[in-house]
């Protein structure tokens, strides 16, 4: 397997080239990014930092922040949910694992359409959050 990782790096290889028309696709700053509210729930913010629609990616990447005391209720995606925090502490709670800890230092990767919610958010969560298929 690491032997595949590493061919599909291709070190040195120069095979496709790009222009400064794809400068805003490639390189890309936050802080010229609006906070959204979260579709469930409007306590909840988060930023679209890649999508389909706007950079032509096939994966949808977004920063949320989640605060203290909030909740995600239960619901679902067509596409793999890719949960990264970079701080904070709540529970999840996927359908047929159960209850978990969500805090940095851990991956959890839901599959498409397993029900899953976030809840007893003891501390103010920082998210990285990537949609493997994208939903936007």
């Amino acid at each position: 397997m690491w032997d595949d990782i590493k061919k599909s790096w291709c070190s040195g290889k120069d095979s496709r080239q790009i222009d400064e028309s794809m400068r805003h696709h490639v390189y890309k700053e936050e802080e010229n990014m609006a906070w959204k509210a979260h579709p469930l729930n409007d306590q909840i913010k988060l930023k679209f930092v890649l999508t389909k629609e706007k950079d032509g990616s096939q994966v949808t990447i977004t920063h949320v922040i989640v605060p203290r005391g909030t909740s995600v209720k239960e619901h679902t995606h067509e596409v793999h949910d890719i949960i990264y925090p970079i701080s904070g502490s709540a529970t999840i709670w996927i359908k047929g694992l159960g209850e978990m800890k969500l805090k940095k230092g851990v991956l959890v990767n839901v599959p498409p359409g397993v029900p899953h919610k976030v809840y007893n958010v003891t501390e103010d969560m920082e998210i990285f959050n990537v949609f493997s298929g994208a939903i936007l």
